[in-house]
């Protein structure tokens, strides 16, 4: 029968209908559903039947098909729905063999779903080198030798933590959070500076190739590559604030470019674009030069080789708990009133050797070890003591006195070594006498004060015992000699602390040890809010 039906041209579809009714009767009828000519079965309905059931005979064709519309209607919409859903499961695959598709008067807009497609590529791509990336983060099974080893064979930048804003993975962003991988785009590229903001990031190369990426810097939650938005071989450090990227170059020059081309609220007030070059008032003494430079979330500050420190506001709210250090008689009384963009002196008898800016305060060291600190002191990050409303904004450049014994400094036999600044935590490593200790203060909520706790508010330095009064043998005195610290980094509300403890990895220009049995590597301390596995 089946060898019969296809003979005489009979669909797939009426064939299996065909086969289904055929071993169906109507109830209380005779007659089968389809009753094939010179085949009956039960009673042989004639024309006039037919016609009667809303059907018509075809006497060609052979057969008499009684098929009902329902089960028609019911076949045509799963057959649709099969095939839209086989479209579209595989949609890419499908463009990708028939490109003509899009070309179709009822593909719609076809320049739209060529560029989906692309996405999709890119973002499958992204997969695939996230992977790869992953696979070039060293693992911690690697022998201490072969760990610095494979560091000057694999230079980069490698991040983890969070890429919601697409700073670890530009390729995949808002992808989660504990992240281990390599930077796209500076891959094999020595760096010479690197900084973070929430939603930008900005880093130079040897070369002096300044790279910028996020979903702040361009402009939404897309796909991307570091850009090289500046070659400049003088290019030596940069910094990042909520919405700029500030640049300083060999020549003691800062020029400030756009880094998060979001926050339009910050140009508001300027009258001229700020992209460019900084200026000095008082312009920069003979032969004085900027070493180095920070900033916070809308202020800058530079510290000159004669010992002196510029600051100036990075928008409208860039002083706007005094930040800046200015005295009352440098600048008028109105915060807003301040030239914004233009480094300014600050007014001091004192001469300052590192300057670090927090979230909306400032911390100076002098040359004598004396810390001095102004801007908002909300959760105790100025030290001021217990909080109170006459002390939640430091006005002026006041010292730290309760970060010393008895809050008293003296500076034959006190001085503060290097400080930090997180964005309303404070950390400063001083030495008394034979004793030297980590000391932190402001906020610590996510146990960013590293003594244990979780103070929201902490007015009074805390000692970070991990860090404090430490000691380790030294091979060539053969003495104990007291463990210090080499560099502080303070973000938000973590901080990375790296020890001077001993080592004699000595590398030349080709990365080489001459030392066969070295003591390996600094040791590294990081401690505060993990939540993103920062």
């Amino acid at each position: 029968m089946q060898n019969e039906f296809m003979r005489k041209g009979l669909s797939a579809g009426t064939l299996l209908a065909a086969i289904h009714r055929k071993r169906q009767r109507l109830p209380g009828s005779a007659a089968v559903f389809v009753n094939y000519r010179g085949v009956s079965s039960g009673k042989k309905s004639s024309d006039k039947d037919w016609q009667r059931e809303g059907y018509e005979h075809d006497s060609h064709i052979g057969v008499e098909p009684l098929v009902s519309p329902y089960v028609m209607g019911a076949t045509v919409f799963c057959t649709g729905g099969l095939a839209y859903y086989m479209y579209s499961e595989y949609k890419p695959a499908i463009h990708r063999y028939m490109p003509w598709l899009d070309h179709l008067p009822f593909s719609g807009n076809s320049k739209t779903k060529t560029d989906q497609t692309k996405i999709d590529v890119i973002e499958k791509q992204a997969r695939s080198q996230r992977r790869k990336r992953a696979d070039m983060v060293p693992k911690s099974s690697l022998e201490p030798t072969q760990q610095v080893n494979w560091a000057w064979s694999n230079p980069g930048l490698y991040l983890t933590g969070s890429n919601e804003y697409g700073l670890i993975d530009p390729l995949h962003p808002n992808s989660g959070v504990g992240y281990k991988a390599a930077v796209p785009g500076v891959q094999g590229k020595l760096l010479r500076s690197a900084a973070f903001a929430k939603t930008h990031a900005a880093a130079v190369d040897a070369d002096g190739n300044l790279y910028q990426w996020g979903t702040g810097f361009v402009g939404g939650n897309l796909p991307h590559k570091p850009v090289c938005t500046l070659h400049d071989s003088s290019v030596r450090e940069v910094a990042t604030s909520k919405a700029f990227v500030a640049v300083l170059d060999s020549k003691s020059r800062v020029r400030i470019l756009r880094g998060d081309n979001s926050q339009v609220d910050t140009m508001a007030s300027v009258a001229k674009d700020p992209c460019g070059f900084v200026e000095f008032k008082p312009r920069l003494g003979w032969r004085e030069h900027v070493v180095s430079i920070s900033a916070g979330e809308d202020h800058l500050a530079a510290r000159t080789s004669s010992g002196n420190v510029y600051t100036c506001a990075l928008g409208a709210s860039g002083n706007d708990r005094h930040q800046l250090g200015h005295s009352a008689a440098s600048v008028p009384s109105d915060t807003n009133s301040i030239e914004p963009f233009v480094l300014m002196r600050i007014q001091s008898k004192h001469l300052f050797s590192s300057v670090v800016c927090g979230g909306r305060h400032t911390l100076l060291q002098t040359t004598d070890g004396e810390v001095y600190g102004c801007g908002a002191n909300d959760f105790g990050q100025l030290a001021m003591g217990p909080y109170a409303k006459e002390n939640a904004t430091v006005r002026q450049l006041t010292p730290l006195r309760r970060i010393w014994t008895n809050s008293l400094f003296d500076k034959e036999s006190s001085r503060a070594e290097s400080i930090s600044a997180g964005s309303a935590t404070s950390y400063v490593h001083i030495r008394e006498g034979a004793s030297r200790k980590l000391v932190s203060f402001g906020r610590g909520i996510d146990g960013q004060l590293g003594n244990g706790s979780m103070s929201h508010i902490q007015g009074t330095p805390v000692v970070v015992r991990e860090l404090s009064d430490k000691q380790e043998y030294d091979l060539a005195s053969k003495q104990q000699q007291p463990l210090g610290i080499r560099s502080m980094s303070a973000a938000g509300n973590h901080i990375v602390v790296v020890c001077d403890n001993q080592t004699n990895v000595t590398l030349d220009g080709s990365g080489n040890s001459f030392n066969k049995h070295p003591l390996y590597g600094y040791d590294v301390l990081v401690w505060g809010n993990n939540e993103s596995g920062q």
